[in-house]
């Protein structure tokens, strides 16, 4: 994990010195202090000490000063190795792992483990070179002094092994709570306006509420947990004082030590038991970050895909072969040893029933899984064996809700496009889309602001900002998941027209249950549980294709409902 989390090791180590430098000015502290509580008025004391708590406020400030950055550096390094993570996890790992649960690894879950570790790194061996210089010095003044130290060691380490078990399941459950109530209160934000169409805000806010109280539960188990650390921990340190006491007052008597050295030895155990405590702690907080990063180390481990720039990139043509292509979600079959052909620059369509393998050939022609039988050749090479960065650059995306990101209008058309695009080149694009007659009408032009998901944006005017975006980004194969579903009649006619007219030398991919799009295609497979019953134009399958004579009823029985 410490490898993986790109520490900032250069801050760690000058915050390591710096407080490695405060625990030897505290070295001195008893003695110092010893001095004057002994009744010396010798000038040279005064002085020294002087000297010594000016010194010892310089670098106390200083250790606070360079572990706070050490910190907040380490957190943000760790944010973004998981957001990187995240970024390039290969998607079947997202069927079993909800990513709205795994927001809070990045918001929350690093932001404690790095700070926490961070602390651990800087503090543990300065803390045990001063409880072993302390001990020595100790032991200077009298063995006995130094083994009184070491009476309740035992107690001390039974208590940090039983405390550390039981930190590392509380705080695992509290980020696990943590992880599901953000969860869900990200899939319940996306969807205000379902909550409110259906007047289910009471229930919502019942979900919500029960959401939260199973944060509370695990809060609480934390309460109980600080609960006992506080009082073992105040028992045991009233008992090491009690124990301290009872072996320097002896000792005084019998003359075995000056009055000095007692107060050196007193002030030492004060010290040495705060250390104690430090070495239990950082030992607790190593169990703290354990439980916290349970759900970031499985992250860490999830497979991701291929490197964007390794495979081959001498891509020649775009015609889309699968060959005896199978997929399985888990146990559920996708694909069944489906084959066809795509030609270069015409218009298919992949039409089917829900659950007849639509999506997963679009998601297998991205690479977003790999097949688990056959292969898909794109200019007739394989996939697998092409660069990813390449093969998606050549690839184009309309998807069905036309979802964009918040931002400006200028924002969401260049989306995705890593050169340098004038205001002129947008406007051209849009002209060819159609996009700027909308444009016109907004007095902020492409510096309209435009809401999460374009809520703020028609479904049709979405899609053509969308296929504007494409129009520039200039890949060979565009993918239409059902770009005309969400539209009205005229909206639909509008958006059919523009993929037409914009890219008419392109390779499309169209899904769609739209039967006026299905009679201008050049090619349609047609898909019925994941095996592919027909492939042929609208003459070939008219009248022929039974799967296809079914979804045309289908889709006329909906159309004739929908007037």
């Amino acid at each position: 994990m410490i490898r993986k989390m790109r520490l900032p090791w250069h801050w760690i180590v000058i915050a390591f010195a710096c407080n490695f430098l405060y625990n030897k000015v505290m070295l001195t502290l008893p003695t110092v202090t010893a001095g004057l509580m002994s009744g010396s008025t010798d000038n040279k004391v005064l002085w020294d000490a002087l000297m010594f708590y000016v010194l010892f406020t310089i670098v106390l400030c200083a250790d606070v000063a360079l572990r706070s950055p050490a910190r907040h550096v380490a957190a943000r390094n760790v944010r973004r190795v998981i957001w990187k993570k995240m970024l390039h996890v290969r998607m079947e790992y997202y069927d079993q792992n909800d990513p709205s649960n795994l927001m809070s690894t990045i918001t929350n879950d690093a932001t404690l483990a790095s700070e926490y570790l961070v602390g651990f790194l800087v503090g543990f061996l300065p803390t045990i070179y001063y409880m072993v210089v302390a001990l020595r010095t100790i032991s200077s003044y009298n063995i006995w002094l130094m083994l009184s130290v070491f009476l309740l060691l035992p107690v001390k380490i039974l208590y940090a092994v039983f405390i550390g078990k039981w930190q590392y399941k509380t705080q695992f459950g509290v980020f696990q709570r943590i992880g599901g109530l953000t969860a869900y209160l990200a899939e319940r934000v996306r969807n205000l306006t379902l909550i409110k169409t259906y007047t289910n805000e009471e229930n919502e806010l019942e979900n919500g509420e029960r959401a939260s109280h199973h944060l509370f539960d695990a809060n609480m188990k934390v309460n109980k947990l600080n609960c006992v650390i506080t009082g073992l921990g105040t028992l045991i340190g009233m008992a090491q004082t009690i124990i301290v006491m009872v072996f320097g007052v002896v000792l005084l008597k019998k003359g075995t030590i000056t009055i000095q050295q007692w107060v050196a030895f007193y002030m030492f155990s004060g010290t040495l038991s705060t250390a104690f405590s430090n070495v239990i702690d950082y030992w607790m907080q190593l169990k703290t970050i354990q439980g916290i990063l349970v759900r970031t180390a499985k992250l860490l481990r999830a497979p991701e895909e291929d490197d964007p720039g390794k495979g081959r990139t001498d891509i020649q043509g775009t015609e889309i072969c699968f060959e005896q292509v199978s997929f399985s979600y888990g146990d559920k079959k996708a694909l069944t040893d489906i084959s066809f052909k795509i030609p270069e620059g015409k218009t298919t369509a992949v039409i089917g029933l829900c659950g007849s393998g639509k999506s997963t050939t679009l998601s297998l022609l991205e690479r977003f899984y790999e097949p688990q039988g056959g292969t898909v050749t794109v200019g007739g090479i394989p996939a697998s064996q092409l660069a990813l960065g390449g093969l998606r650059g050549q690839i184009g995306y309309v998807q069905q809700g036309a979802d964009i990101f918040s931002g400006t209008v200028r924002e969401a058309i260049t989306y995705g496009l890593h050169d340098a695009v004038s205001d002129a080149d947008i406007w051209k694009a849009a002209e060819k889309t159609g996009f700027a007659d909308i444009l016109r009408k907004w007095d902020a032009g492409l510096d309209t602001l435009v809401a999460p998901g374009g809520t703020s944006m028609s479904g049709g005017q979405r899609q053509k900002l969308v296929l504007t975006r494409e129009f520039m980004r200039g890949a060979d194969i565009i993918l239409f998941d059902e770009p005309t579903s969400a539209l009205d009649a005229a909206a639909a006619q509008m958006v059919q027209d523009t993929i037409f007219e914009t890219f008419p030398d392109k390779t499309k991919i169209i899904v769609t249950h739209d039967l006026s799009l299905l009679e201008r295609v050049d090619q349609i497979l047609v898909l019925h549980n994941g095996v592919l019953e027909g492939c042929g134009n609208y003459r070939e399958l008219y009248g022929k294709c039974e799967a296809f004579m079914e979804l045309i009823a289908v889709c006329q029985s909906e159309k004739e409902a929908a007037q």
